[in-house]
């Protein structure tokens, strides 16, 4: 078949997954994209992915954003005309339509850019068996929720042997007022969807504020350093909202 000037042939079985996981993840680093497509088995090595990430951009479906200076590669996101092709292709996304004013802030990119590590190094394991990112869980939000139900940053469901569990993963780069930990020890009291919280933190001492502030909440919540989460997973040592403020390895928080 002959296919008219300046047409790109893109495929349902892997182009799309590539462009749905750029958009899901908000902002997501060339290295990250490679690793879920290789694990996912949409790929089979980095450079059939660099060679179809390239396309995608040469075509305006996905661009690089700012914040390069503090990675060794280039930071993608969906473009306008990215949303228009899933939506043309029934991948509508509530929370993210084409008609956006914008698609990115820059203050979500270094926050999207942490999740993704996260979502990589469970990915890597072996352990995740599912993952939500935040604009999938606020278009559900926006359909099947309730004024209390929380936006998460994610919710992942993990299996161990055979033990399945899922939990949301909240990522707290800056610390936030009184008020707004107030709100939101009301909004995770409510909240249905999962019985289970992991804050990640860039620091202690932001850590430590956070248990402070939620720890009075009727949910098992655990605190941890975003990267000792992602190099030691289910051995990383959390500090619970029990009583006892008791400090247990991952995997004792999750499945007891």
């Amino acid at each position: 078949m002959r296919y008219r000037k300046g047409y790109i042939a893109l495929s349902d079985d892997r182009d799309l997954p590539l462009l749905v996981t750029i958009r899901n993840a908000r902002a997501i680093t060339y290295d990250q994209i490679c690793k879920i497509a290789c694990i996912d088995g949409q790929e089979k090595t980095r450079r059939s992915v660099y060679w179809r990430l390239s396309r995608l951009e040469r075509n305006g479906l996905v661009q690089r954003m700012i914040y390069d200076q503090f990675f060794s590669q280039p930071i993608f996101a969906i473009t306008r005309m990215g949303l228009e092709f899933l939506e043309h292709r029934g991948q509508t996304l509530l929370a993210l339509p084409s008609t956006v004013k914008e698609i990115v802030r820059k203050t979500q990119i270094l926050h999207s850019v942490e999740l993704a590590s996260i979502r990589v190094a469970l990915a890597a394991n072996g352990i995740l068996k599912s993952w939500q990112w935040e604009l999938e869980i606020v278009s559900n939000n926006l359909v099947y929720g309730t004024g209390d139900s929380k936006d998460f940053d994610a919710i992942a469901e993990i299996a161990v042997g055979n033990q399945t569990k899922s939990f949301a993963i909240e990522f707290e780069r800056t610390l936030k007022g009184s008020a707004r930990y107030e709100e939101l020890c009301r909004v995770l009291a409510a909240e249905k969807a999962t019985d289970t919280v992991l804050y990640l933190t860039p620091n202690a001492q932001i850590l430590y504020v956070l248990a402070s502030e939620i720890r009075n909440v009727g949910k098992r919540i655990g605190f941890a350093l975003s990267a000792a989460f992602q190099h030691e997973l289910l051995d990383t040592r959390v500090l619970t909202n029990l009583s006892k403020s008791n400090v247990v390895p991952f995997r004792e928080f999750l499945f007891r």
